[in-house]
């Protein structure tokens, strides 16, 4: 449905200044009719348009979006400044800040895995309400049921998914020559030590480390691990708690357009009533003076 192609001005208020030039005076009279025959499911529709007018959805998804894209990088920086500055490959050790890279990388790629397994499962959720009313309406009426499957549903596809991963590296091992292996890992170490010794990369590094062998600033560096080491679960976190409190705000801002136009719809409708009795009247009475 796209809601944004949908002209809401002659649901305004009847005295509203602006409603003249959508509505010309000669057909307010057809306006306010289709205002009193609308049925429940067209109020709901508009009340809705009104409160994404309002609540300013985009800007909250958007948000939202930024600080989920922001928690791979943030996990990434974490493993990268908190770890070892030492990895061991299958036969060899690389050191230093290549090191660094390597477990930034592996930190901001597992946690880009697991979002991807929760987006994949979100959308399907949103596939199947598509698809089934009944489903939609179950899983909008049992939102801890809702929430509670898919929580089951995300850890089942990890487990399967280190699972069937395991077994293919299992596998594949058997057809790759340990020479290969060896070969892979001298490149890996040459192009640490390439990374190394850039002098930008070496300047960097001696920097950090004065800075860390700095004494009094030792609660400053409790604090700012801390910090890093939570820091994707507090972005992720924040990202739930602001759609979630978004979502509260528009339901009550629905719950309140729905509200208004109804009672609006309802008055109109009183006025159509006691406007068609004084003309039922008026009829009466002239009909009675022309029997006279």
């Amino acid at each position: 449905m796209n809601i944004h192609s949908i002209d809401n001005t002659s649901f305004n208020s009847r005295s509203d200044k602006d409603l003249t030039q959508y509505n010309p005076r000669k057909n307010r009279r057809h306006n306010i009719d289709t205002i009193i025959a609308m049925d429940d499911n067209q109020v709901k529709r508009l009340a809705y348009i009104k409160t994404l007018n309002k609540i300013e959805d985009k800007k909250h998804h958007d948000a939202t979006r930024a600080m989920i894209m922001a928690t791979p990088l943030a996990a990434g920086a974490a493993s990268a400044l908190l770890g070892s500055n030492r990895v061991t490959l299958c036969s060899n050790i690389v050191t230093g800040p290549f090191a660094r890279v390597l477990k930034g990388l592996g930190g901001a790629g597992s946690w880009s895995i697991l979002l991807g397994v929760a987006y994949g499962i979100n959308k399907a959720r949103q596939y199947f309400e598509n698809k089934s009313p009944n489903f939609d309406r179950f899983t909008s009426e049992n939102p801890l049921l809702t929430a509670g499957a898919s929580i089951a549903a995300f850890a089942g596809a990890i487990a399967l998914g280190a699972k069937g991963i395991s077994k293919i590296a299992e596998k594949s091992l058997k057809y790759i020559n340990p020479k290969t292996i060896i070969r892979l890992d001298n490149k890996i170490v040459s192009a640490a030590n390439k990374f190394n010794s850039n002098i930008i990369v070496s300047k960097t590094a001696k920097h950090a480390n004065k800075v860390k062998n700095l004494q009094g600033i030792e609660p400053l560096q409790v604090i700012a691990k801390k910090a890093l080491s939570w820091s994707p679960t507090i972005l992720l976190g924040g990202a739930f708690l602001n759609e979630w409190i978004h979502g509260r705000t528009a339901d009550t801002e629905f719950v309140k357009n729905y509200t208004d136009m109804k009672n609006i719809q309802t008055r109109l409708a009183q006025a159509r009533i006691n406007e068609l009795a004084l003309q039922n009247r008026a009829l009466k009475e002239e009909l009675a003076e022309q029997n006279a």
